[in-house]
């Protein structure tokens, strides 16, 4: 049977029967696809979620695109690897010293003007082997920010997938590529949101997914898995803003009253759309995917102007960045965190989640601003000490309250990286090459109050984790920081989680170990 088109003369008719429609729309939501909101705490569960005053309202996640080499940097334990070490004379955690190296960690604090006779490392505290590790020199913004180091704790990784396309994602979703249910963290949040508070014009969750090459999957940042098209995350190229702002604008739809008109017609099709999902044109629409994903989009092309208003265009104006004595007239990652600092503090319609993918002031030699297959030392304190620097200017400091910056007590931060480098030089040059078997992440703020910050895991004298989380623990612990439940068929499993029995006790074992508080 042949099916009825809406024709353009119909319209005027048919407009009044879609605006009343139009009414009802946001009640029959894509809420009755589920029988409790996505994220919320099974009733057997409740008594493991955090307290209301721990919880983080939102998650600021830097991406450090590449690969960041934790011996120089997060995780410095001076005891390995020196030249003098019987054990391992060819592993080379310390320090590319000596020997005239151009690139020697020496050369690049040199560079980088940091503080001379500041000490290589600064004590911060021991791993699960009861090493004593340090934060590295090319962390120093860090090491000048003692509120964050007591706030910070360091997340020990392992896995064994050691090209960047498939180490990508699976840092981003905690799921390996390919997996239908790999979601971004955004996606999850965006979802949560959506259904525990309600829509409305501007996302709760961003990706500025600028830089990457397409091979290696960055993208995944924003992938919306089993979750529903609503759940996808607003993606920002920071290098491309003006197209952005062309397509807010609609110019291909016309000028504001052929917008209106525009706006009006899809809804009388939406609408009829909605009525043939009722059983013979009475009672409630049957649940469809496809509708509600529809319906979603038609809502968010009707709110262009809504979005507009909270992504400030003036965010988006090139400017300049200064690392280690080099200079660049755009620096991505510098404007990014801009943007998100913007987002997240928005008086109306803040953000939850906001991710930043770090390529460095310069990209690395091998991409991104991390992967640094040589050059390590250059490439490596120059884009951290760029990073480091920006980041701490959007954080209030110790007697600081400004509200155009970000406060730990409601913002959780999470520096993520696909894996570490090698603790020996690659082909005897002066890089790294991939190293997945053990490397670190870090959280800061949120519900890491002070005396909970520390080393979960541990990296043995060899490079390689003894004491591990995997990359899905990861996710599991920002969603139980904000307070969103991570176990479903569209998030995680229990399985996802190293020794867990149930949800309950991955729960728990997450909480304890990636967040530092008992339930």
């Amino acid at each position: 049977m042949a099916r009825a088109a809406v024709r353009r003369r119909d319209f005027l008719r048919l407009s009044a029967a879609g605006a009343a429609g139009a009414a009802s729309a946001g009640a029959l939501s894509w809420r009755r696809a589920q029988a409790s909101p996505f994220g919320e705490f099974p009733d057997a569960a409740r008594h493991l979620a955090l307290p209301a005053e721990l919880r983080a309202q939102s998650v600021l996640e830097v991406f450090l695109y590449g690969g960041l080499s934790p011996w120089e940097t997060l995780y410095l334990v001076e005891e390995y690897g020196r030249p003098t070490d019987p054990d391992f004379p060819d592993q080379q955690f310390y320090t590319f010293l000596g020997g005239g190296d151009d690139d020697s960690v020496e050369a690049a604090l040199d560079r980088c003007a940091f503080p001379t006779g500041e000490a290589m490392g600064l004590p911060f505290a021991r791993d699960a082997a009861g090493a004593d590790v340090k934060i590295g020199p090319f962390a120093h913004r860090l090491r000048q920010r003692p509120d964050l180091l007591a706030r910070m704790r360091l997340l020990v990784h392992h896995h064994r997938l050691e090209p960047h396309e498939a180490a990508v994602p699976q840092a981003l979703t905690g799921k390996p590529l390919g997996q239908p249910a790999a979601a971004g963290l955004g996606a999850h949040i965006q979802r949560f949101s959506l259904e525990s508070v309600g829509a409305r014009p501007a996302p709760y969750s961003y990706v500025f997914a600028t830089g990457g090459l397409p091979g290696d999957n960055v993208s995944a940042a924003a992938a919306t898995g089993l979750h529903p098209g609503s759940a996808r995350p607003l993606s920002i190229n920071i290098t491309s803003a003006d197209g952005f702002y062309e397509l807010l604008g609609r110019a291909a739809v016309g000028p504001l009253d052929a917008r209106d008109r525009y706006d009006q017609l899809m809804q009388v099709y939406t609408d009829q759309y909605r009525r043939r999902l009722r059983w013979k044109g009475a009672g409630e629409p049957v649940r469809s995917a496809r509708f509600t994903d529809l319906s979603l989009a038609v809502e968010a092309v009707d709110g262009a102007d809504a979005i507009a208003g909270v992504v400030d265009a003036s965010l988006f104006v090139a400017r300049g960045g200064q690392a280690c004595g080099e200079n660049n007239p755009v620096d991505v990652p510098g404007m990014s965190l801009e943007a998100a600092r913007h987002l997240l503090l928005h008086p109306e319609q803040p953000a939850r989640y906001c991710c930043v993918s770090d390529i460095g002031l310069y990209e690395a030699s091998g991409g991104g601003g991390y992967d640094t297959h040589t050059t390590a030392s250059r490439d490596t304190a120059r884009n951290l000490d760029n990073l480091l620097r920006g980041l701490s200017a959007i954080i209030n400091a110790p007697g600081e309250a400004d509200p155009a910056k970000l406060d730990l007590d409601r913002t959780l931060i999470i520096l993520n990286t696909e894996f570490g480098r090698t603790p020996i030089r690659q082909d005897g040059g002066t890089g790294r090459n991939h190293h997945p078997y053990g490397y670190v992440t870090a959280l800061l703020g949120g519900p890491i109050r002070e005396g909970q910050a520390g080393i979960s895991g541990a990296i043995g004298p060899d490079g390689v984790a003894t004491d591990f989380m995997l990359p899905a623990e990861n996710r599991v612990a920002a969603l139980l920081a904000l307070g969103i439940w991570p176990f479903s068929p569209d998030a995680f499993a229990v399985s996802d989680v190293r020794g867990a029995d149930g949800e309950e006790d991955a729960a728990r074992l997450v909480t304890e170990r990636a967040l530092g508080v008992a339930p």
